[in-house]
């Protein structure tokens, strides 16, 4: 059966001088989303995104997941993330898109690696600022989007030093919500597992496999994902599995079979039963919810 397509935007997509520059995008949410229809429908990016909402509110549905839009809530996505909004006619805010080689040119690949902002096991993709911390963060948006719309020396340099204060900040914000406080080397071994599982996942692969390509007992790995994450690594395949399978449901004209197959399932009744058990729908039910 014929897969449909869902848009993958590229930064070069949202190309409007003199506010482009290699790698990197900043606008306005409403000029933003008045120009481009395409961001109205279910879609995914192969950039990073950085979004604070100043006015209005709405829901920004991310991998099946609504998030309530809020003056001072900042939303922070990784590329292949699927996504939608729903807002009001006065949401307005502030959108910083960036590629990863915008960023590395000043900044090591090790810091962005070990940012939390973008870990999606063990953070949201929002975070819901104190007014004071929204205005100071506000504050810093508004600077980027000024030297965006100049033409001052050097302002790519500007413009990237304010990106990293902006993560810095932002993550500092987010490790501060958390139920639990992470060390560094905590950090960097929930995004090397998140690396290994989006590598790994459609494998099938054991937790000793993993616990093997971390250089870990399996007591220790059990230990990593109860204490910064609250469940088993096996649970975090399973989440995996499952939401691989709802975009294919959803985004693709996949059978569920072909949809089984695609996940490495060889025995289709047992993806079946697997998928109802964790998303408490059969594959079947759970397309129709979203045609």
């Amino acid at each position: 059966m014929k897969e449909k397509s869902l848009p993958i935007l590229h930064i070069d997509d949202f190309e409007q001088a003199p506010r482009h520059y290699p790698d990197v995008y900043v606008q306005l949410f409403r000029e933003h989303v008045a120009q481009y229809q395409i961001v109205q429908a279910p879609h995914r990016h192969d950039f990073y995104l950085l979004a604070i909402f100043t006015k209005g509110q709405g829901t920004h549905t991310i991998d099946f997941i609504d998030y309530p839009i809020r003056p001072g809530s900042v939303f922070f996505m990784s590329p292949a993330q699927v996504h939608t909004w729903t807002y009001s006619e006065d949401a307005d805010g502030y959108l910083f898109f960036f590629n990863p080689a915008f960023y590395l040119v000043d900044y090591s690949a090790r810091k962005l690696f070990d940012l939390p902002l973008y870990h999606s096991l063990a953070t949201p993709p929002v975070a819901y600022l104190s007014d004071p911390a929204a205005a100071e963060i506000e504050e810093i948006f508004v600077r980027v989007y000024q030297e965006a719309l100049g033409s001052g020396y050097r302002r790519e340099d500007i413009i990237r030093s304010y990106l990293n204060i902006l993560l810095v900040k932002l993550s500092g914000f987010s490790l501060a919500s958390h139920p639990y406080q992470f060390s560094a080397h905590a950090q960097s071994q929930i995004r090397q597992l998140e690396l290994l599982v989006e590598k790994h996942y459609v494998e099938h692969k054991t937790v000793r496999d993993y616990a093997d390509m971390m250089a870990l007992s399996e007591k220790q790995l059990y230990t990593v994902c109860q204490t910064a994450l609250g469940k088993s690594l096996q649970k975090i395949i399973q989440e995996r599995l499952v939401l691989e399978a709802k975009r294919l449901l959803v985004h693709t004209e996949l059978s569920v079979a072909q949809v089984a197959d695609r996940l490495n399932f060889l025995d289709h009744s047992y993806f079946n039963r697997f998928f109802k058990k964790e998303a408490g729908v059969t594959p079947e039910q759970f397309r129709r919810d979203y045609q």
